[in-house]
This record gives C-alpha cells, structure tokens and sequence, in this order.
C-alpha cells in the first residue's frame, strides 16, 4: 500500500512517468518528471537561468535545431558539453548562428566546428547566416524526442555566459505541438534561405580577417565587454618544470622524448603548452575519447587555431590535426600527407598491440620534435613508447610525487575482498569473458557488500567503477532501492545524461554514479570524495586514470579508495601501481609486506590498508624462485595483462636480459613460452643469433641493418643506405659520423649473411616470411641496450676524470659506478667479488641479505650498533695473510673502504651500494673466515636504518 500511495502522490503532483527496471529478478518502477509535458511558462533568467532548462531538455532530446543572432566564446563553452553528448549518443543537431554586427567571435564559431568529428558524420549541422547589414535577431531552441514528443524555446537569449545563466533574459518554453511545428516550419525556411551558408574554416579564417581590420561597433563591444574576462591557462609547477625539460632537450639536439605525468597532472595540456612554438601539429592516440579530451583542451590553449579531424576521407589541412592511429597508422593513409608535414608530433599512451602501427607512422613523419605522453610510470607499459622517442626520458613525475607536492589529494586506499571465483570465469584474450563475469559480479550479496562497504569506508560523492552496462544499472537500481540517489552511466540507450549527471554530483544532489568507461578521462568533480572499484582491472594505466578521477585537490579533501580483490594474478596489477612497486613478484611482495606491517613510504596524508582476507590472496598469487622462474612468471603476467606476448625491448626494460634466458635464443624462449614464432626463426637462425650475441656491436651497424630491412630481397645501395642509417641516427640524437657508417657497410658487405652485387647489398639467401619483423624486434632492444651502453661508458670516463678525491659518505653508487671513485676502469671479473684489492685501498662491497649465495658461502654481516658493523671475510683468508693484515690497519699507507647494500636486487635490477666510509679497525677472531668488527665514522643516519636492519643497541643481540 506504500507503494501505491507513493505512486498516486507523484501522479498528483505531475511526474507521470514510469520507467521499469529489474533487480534480481524482481519489477521496479522509477517514477521520473517529463519535461515535455510541462505548461508554457516563463523563463525569466537570474535566479531561474536558461542553461538548467535547456540541458535538460537536450539530455530527453533526439534531436536539437538552434538559431542564434550571435555566440560568444563563453556561451558555447558553457553549452558544449551537453551538445557533446547529444551527438554521442547518436543525436542530432542543426544550429545557425549570425555574424550579425560582427558580434560573433571567431573563437565561438572554431569551437562549434570542433563537434564536427568522425563519430557524428551526417548528424552534425552547422551554418551561417550572412546579413550584409541587414538584421537578424532569432534566438529560438527546438527539442525533438521520443514519440513526437519535445518542445520549444523562443526569447531573447543568444549564446552567451550572461544570457545563458544570470542575465536578465525573457524565454518563453512551450511543449505545445503547434508551437513546435511553427518552430520547425520557420528553421526550416531558415536554412533554404541563400544568406545561410555553412559554417567551414575557410569561411570561419575570412570572418576573423574581417573582424581584425576594422573595429567593433559600439554595440558588439559592449556585448563581448560585459561577459567575463577570458583566462588563459599558465601551467603549474611541474607543468612548467617539464616545458623547461623540453626546451632543454630540444636545444641539445633530441628530436624525440618521453614525459611521463600521473593521471590529474594535466598530460594533455603539458602538451597544448608545448604546442604553441610549432605551426603544424599532430595528435595522436588509440581511443576516441582521448582524441576528444584534447581537442577540448587544445582548444583553450590556442582558441584561434585551425583544427582538423583526420578520418580518413581526405587529407586535413588543419594547423592542428587529431588522428587516431587505427585509420592514420595505415599505410594509404599516411600517404596523403609529406613526411615533413608536421613540425610536432605528440603520441598518447597506446596498447601495446598498437605499437607497430605507430611505429609505421613515426618512420614516415619527420618532425621537428616527437613527444611522447604516458601516465604509468612502469617501463613495460611503456617500453614501446620509450623506445620510439628515442630512449629520452626527458621528465617524470608519478602519483606520489604529484601528492608530495600538492597537486594531487592525497588518499586512503582499503582493499577488499572479492568473493567472486575468478578461477571460474573464462579469459578471453586480454580480458575475462563479459558476460560470464557480470553474471557473477551483478548479485544481491556483492551489491549489499558494495554498499555496506561504502557506508564503512566512504566520504562524500562517489563513483563506482563496473564491468558492464547490466552491471551498472543493476548497482544503480539496488543503491537506489537502499535509499541513495544512484544512477548509471555508459554508452548505450537508457543511460542517465552524462554531463548533468557529472553536474548532480557535484552539487550534492547525487550520491554515486556507476559508470561502464566513461570517465576514465576528463573528469573535472573536484569534490569525488570516493572512487569505488568494483571491477578487476586489466592494465595499469585504466587502474591510475579511474583511481585519478578522484584525485583532484578539494580543500583537505581526502580521497577513499575501495578496492575489490580477488583470486586472480590480475588483480596483481592493481597492487603494483598503487605500491610504486619494481618489476617482478619480489619488489611487489616486499612492497606488500611493507604495507601490511604499517611501514611503507607513502606520500603525506596518505594510507594502504588491506583486509587480510584480500591480503592473503595477493600472498597466495605471488610467486617465488629462480631468476629464470621469476622471467617466466613476468612474461605470463605481461601476456595476461596485455594479451599479446612482450618484445625482447620490453623484456629487457623490466631488467631480464633476452640473451640470457636459459632456452637458448630469445625467439627460442618465446617458442618454448607457446608462443608463435614464425619459421623465419629457425631458417635465419644465425643471423638472428648474431644480433642478439652482439655480432653487430654497435649503434651504426644496426642502424644500417634496420635500414636496409624494408628492401632485404632487392638489396639498397651504398649511398642511399647510409643515407637512411644516417637518418635513423639523428632520430635518436646519435652522433656518429659517416666514416663510421662506411666502416659498418663494409662489415654487412663481408657477412656471409649478405651479398654485394651491382652496387647493392641484399640478403644472401632467400628471405623467410617474418624475417624483418622478427629483426625488427632484436634491432629495437639492441639500439636501446647499445645507445645506453654508450652512455654509461662516457658518464663512466666523466667519472673517472672527476672523481678521483673518493666516493661520498653516505651516497649509493652503482657496482660498475665506483671502479672511477678509485681511478679504476670497471672489469666484472674483478670487481663482482666481495674484496676488490687496489694499489693503496681495499674496496669491501658487501651484501647483508645473501640469499642466493651457494652454502657454504653466506659471510655474518651485519650491524651491531649504529656505529658498529659485524663483517666476516671469504673462507680461505686468515689474519695473518696480506689481505688480513690490510684488513687489521698494520700496512702502513692502506685503507679500507666498505660499501654496503641490503640485497642483491632493487626490484628487477642489480642494487646500488651505500658508502658507509672508511672504517676503524675494533677487533675480529676466528680463521677461514675472519671475523672483523669495524667502527664507522659516523652513526647510520636514521633513513637508512631500517633499510640496513641496524639495532639501536647492542643488547637487541
């Protein structure tokens, strides 16, 4: 009986609308307002604005016609987003604006252009009304929806700030049909009229020429005077510390580089900024939304500018042009511009299945500059982005610094567990399976803990992340029914409005939106108060942007994160960006561990707090073993996580070496993983293995090998080859001249891999299918392991000429960094033991944890005290012997130096050592080994002592 008089009560005060809905099962009725069957009625402004009119009425609309005398920048702005997501769900929309006294601004008419993109072709018209001086004051909306329903909106508004919300304006709304019909009999007549023509940017560059050389009437000034004054954007802090990276790195001769910048600290608008020294740009990017994003943030940034949106019809002319590397990453299409047609090139995070289409385009395109963008600071996620921008890392500022430094709020993350069974859910690719999973995630025992969790843990409005659009409405309708105001977002029929709905919460006057990925990007809700996860998580970067949709800073906002976890190693990926944790399944368990006991570095105000529950699942997932064991397990999960397996340049980012793996040649290794490897592989096997055993030793010998790759089977010729290695170098900010290059052709020209004949060398044997690719791939991660090699040699010889007064207290340096401190040239063979005699010092490189030592083999090193250490030497050394007396201080003019780390590995990668001084000799007993007790200098600083496991005293032994 509630229910009906809760029914009869809303009928009576004018909702007659019923939507039905279902929840386990079970028929809800939704009672909603219909706007369209409202009586005329007076829209006055001021306290009773258009704009909260009209975005409802387009958020009901299929369809939308609007003619206006004039449009401002800060009217179309206001507007936008509604008109945005009109043409996204598939409406319509026609709209005449009038270049009446030249009141309209240029700026106001590029922004509309900027709705005309690929995914709205045919239902996007824009036009202009020409009046060579004659008048022309129409200001009339007409609303078009389901079952020939809508209404109308004739006043005195026309598109701007004022008009739009506190300016005193008379708008008369009507629902009627004659009233709609005389409206669309007149828009009609409207656009046959020859004075309308559409609005291009060709006509768009003559209007804003026109506008320049002569000045306002009086009335126009007025008009543009009285609305708010426009702000251009500055950067912030890091913004403008990474603009300043750029500038230098272009001045010393990058071509390319590589930002990367955590989700909230404005990626794309680093790279508007950086836009603005360069004519002719282009953005590209793997998602449609991303491309949209940036064209909205571009346009703020250079409102004047010409946009274009490649789609593949024909060739934009645009000083700014937005392609998505599906259609501009092909071949066809590439050809329709000159390679030199772009002075900047700015490449967003792309799926690792994109990466050969990208790179096609990069090889073609020569810009002046190449930028390339990500948010995740994990090189495997980004290891293809890094290798194409030439391995210059030019700035990066992760998730914690961006809290550190106060851009980013800070926030307090509890991982829950899931009791979905994951084992029990099929993986298709790169994903588990749709359907199966939301059958398992939509029940009534998830959605109640859902929201028993959010009672307990959550602040403020929310947004709750879902697998699918059932999912989402089903949480939308079962929070609803539990009291709160819910709904649901995505992309297909019968979601609620996107931009009022982000509006609503913002305001307080929604609870939680359930979105299906709608806002991974471009959320601006300062005040999101929880992020609610409700979905396992594939990738690392979908994990950051979605919990980046609540970072914004907000007064002393602080962030709640709730997470589910479940039994699959997937959700690893989630544990391993919120920790900042290296590579591999030991830096995350120690990143883990560290977090349950309470002692992992966070930024301030920040907190981990994990069920123990979902604790011990992300335990039981972790695995432990051999190096070759923990190779293997990162290769599944990368595979898992990016649905196709690593390349040998992303195997060798995550610090495994694709030589070395224990199953022979790489290709060997990626075979005996299951997966496919063409039969080029074994019928080159030898010219395979000569590149990944450095049989081409340097950076212009493979520079020419990759060169030489598209023309194998007809060979190149000399000039031209090196020509295009040449090229290839300078790409990479390579200096190598070209006696180099004549030395490297002469090395292809001997190999009995290749002939030379007729001026051109080729392949000596018929080419197998995939042989270029398979090339391709060794060639990208031995240029990357050569280039950095190269480097590393010359800080190396730096150090050596620099650094000869001695390492620094307290400093870590890398093995192969202190052989220079010393004047020494590094040699692995001596210098990966633990005592490295010299002519007047003895260097002690000593590790404390030395689990992967031999029995028989683990030296009692420890510290005793802050100022005391505990360190036994190699079993055959007795205190009488040359090295014991060294050891005890009684050769004169000797010294000892003692280097200290807490394991072998930091992550993925070697461990750098700490220089703890010389130490004073205070005692040792024992033979075959020596037990030695030294004194330091000083006392271990505080930041390092739990690192170093150091006792405040020694009574704790």
């Amino acid at each position: 009986m509630s229910m009906l008089s809760l029914i009869s009560a809303a009928f009576q005060e004018g909702a007659p609308v019923l939507r039905p809905g279902e929840i386990d099962g079970h028929l809800v009725l939704r009672l909603e307002d219909n706007p369209y069957e409202a009586p005329g009625l007076l829209i006055k402004g001021g306290k009773d604005p258009l704009l909260t009119h009209l975005t409802r009425h387009i958020d009901r609309a299929e369809a939308v016609d609007l003619a206006v005398a004039f449009a401002l920048d800060s009217g179309v702005r206001l507007i936008f987003p509604w008109l945005e997501d009109l043409l996204d769900r598939g409406g319509v929309l026609r709209l005449v604006v009038g270049d009446y006294l030249d009141v309209t601004e240029p700026s106001a008419l590029r922004m509309l252009r900027d709705l005309d993109r690929e995914r709205s072709p045919g239902r996007f018209e824009a036009h202009v009304f020409q009046t060579g001086g004659t008048s022309f004051h129409p200001k009339a909306w007409l609303f078009r929806a389901t079952g020939n329903s809508g209404a109308t909106i004739v006043g005195s508004s026309n598109l701007s700030r004022s008009a739009l919300t506190d300016g005193v304006e008379w708008n008369l709304h009507s629902a009627a049909p004659g009233d709609r019909q005389a409206v669309l009999t007149a828009f009609e007549a409207l656009l046959a009229d020859p004075r309308v023509v559409p609005l291009s940017d060709a006509w768009i560059d003559a209007y804003a020429a026109r506008r320049r050389t002569r000045p306002l009437p009086s009335f126009a000034a007025k008009v543009t005077e009285a609305e708010p004054l426009k702000l251009v954007p500055e950067p912030h802090g890091i913004q403008a510390e990474a603009l300043a990276a750029l500038d230098l790195t272009r001045r010393q001769g990058h071509l390319a580089g590589l930002v990367v910048l955590a989700t909230g600290l404005g990626k794309t608008w680093l790279s508007a900024f950086d836009s603005r020294a360069f004519d002719r740009v282009l953005f590209v990017a793997h998602r449609e939304e991303i491309l949209a994003q940036a064209m909205a943030t571009f346009r703020q940034i250079r409102p004047e500018a010409r946009f274009g949106r490649y789609s593949g019809a024909a060739k934009e002319e645009g000083e700014i042009v937005f392609a998505s590397i599906q259609t501009l990453g092909r071949a066809e299409h590439l050809r329709r511009f000159a390679p030199d047609d772009f002075d900047y090139i700015v490449v967003d995070e792309f799926h690792h299945a994109s990466a050969a289409s990208y790179r096609g385009l990069l090889d073609y395109f020569t810009p002046r500059f190449l930028l390339g963008l990500t948010a995740t600071p994990e090189r495997s996620d980004g290891g293809d982005l890094l290798s194409l921008c030439g391995e210059n890392l030019v700035f990066r500022c992760d998730l914690h610094e961006g809290i550190t430094r106060g851009l980013l709020a800070p926030f307090h993350y509890f991982g829950v567990p899931d009791e979905v069974d994951y084992a029990q859910i099929p993986w298709r690719s790169t994903r588990f399976d749709e359907t199966a999973l939301t059958a398992a995630v939509a029940t009534r025992a998830r959605a109640g803990n859902a929201l028993e969790q959010l009672r307990l843990h959550g602040q403020g409005p929310a947004i709750g992340f879902c697998v699918s659009t059932r999912h989402a409405e089903f949480m939308a309708e079962y929070f609803t029914a539990a009291g709160l105001r819910a709904v649901a977002v995505h992309s297909g029929p019968g979601s609620a409005p996107r931009t009022s709905s982000l509006e609503a919460l913002g305001k307080g006057d929604l609870d939680i939106i359930f979105a299906v990925d709608m806002f991974n990007e471009g959320v601006d809700v300062p005040n999101i108060g929880t992020v609610l996860m409700l979905r396992p998580t594939e990738s690392t970067i979908l994990f950051l942007q979605q919990l980046g949709r609540g970072l914004r800073r907000f007064g002393d906002k602080v962030l709640r994160v709730i997470d589910y976890i479940g039994n699959h190693r997937v959700f690893l990926t989630k544990a391993r960006a919120l920790l900042a944790a290296g590579e591999g399944d030991r830096s995350l368990t120690q990143r883990l561990e560290a977090a349950a006991d309470g002692t992992l570095d966070l930024p301030p105000g920040c907190a981990v707090t994990y069920d123990l529950q979902a604790l011990n699942f992300l335990r039981t997932m972790l695995k432990h073993g051999s190096g070759g064991d923990e190779a293997e397990a990162w290769y599944r999960d990368f595979r898992l996580r990016m649905g196709e397996r690593p390349t040998a340049a992303e195997f060798a980012h995550a610090g495994f070496d694709p030589a070395r793996t224990g199953h022979g040649g790489w290709f060997d290794f990626v075979r005996d993983m299951g997966d496919a490897v063409s039969a080029a592989a074994q019928v080159h096997r030898t010219l395979l293995r000569s590149v990944e055993q450095a049989g081409f030793p340097d950076a212009e010998a493979l520079l020419m090998l990759q060169a030489l790759l598209p023309v194998m089977k007809q060979g190149e010729t000399h000039d031209r080859l090196i020509q295009k290695a040449m090229l290839g170098a300078s790409r990479r900010n390579l200096s190598i001249s070209q006696a180099r290059f004549e030395a490297a052709w002469s090395q292809l020209a001997i190999s009995p891999e290749f002939r030379f004949e007729d001026d051109r060398l080729a392949l000596r044997r018929a080419e197998a299918a995939g042989l270029s690719d398979l090339l391709a791939e060794l060639i990208d991660w031995r240029l990357a392991d050569v280039t950095n090699a190269s480097v590393q040699r010359q800080e190396m010889d730096d150090a050596a000429a620099v650094f000869l007064t001695g390492p620094e207290l307290w400093r870590e340096y890398m093995r192969e960094e202190i052989p220079p401190l010393f004047g020494a040239i590094f040699n692995p063979g001596n210098w990966n033991s633990g005592i490295v005699p010299l002519d007047k010092d003895m260097v002690l490189l000593t590790t404390l944890k030395k689990g992967s030592l031999a029995s028989g083999n683990h030296y009692e090193d420890r510290f005793l005290s802050p100022t005391r250490v505990q360190w036994q030497s190699q079993n055959q050394t007795r205190q009488g012997s040359r090295h014991g007396q060294i050891l005890s201080g009684q050769v004169p003019d000797h010294r000892v130096h003692l280097f200290v780390r807490s394991e072998k590995l930091r992550g993925k990668t070697a461990a750098p050592f700490l220089y703890l001084g010389q130490p004073r000799f205070a005692g040792w007993h024992g033979e075959k080994p020596i037990t030695i007790e030294w004194d330091l200098p000083e006392a271990v600083p505080e930041h390092f002592r739990k690192m170093l496991r150091v006792p405040l005293d020694r009574t704790n032994f």
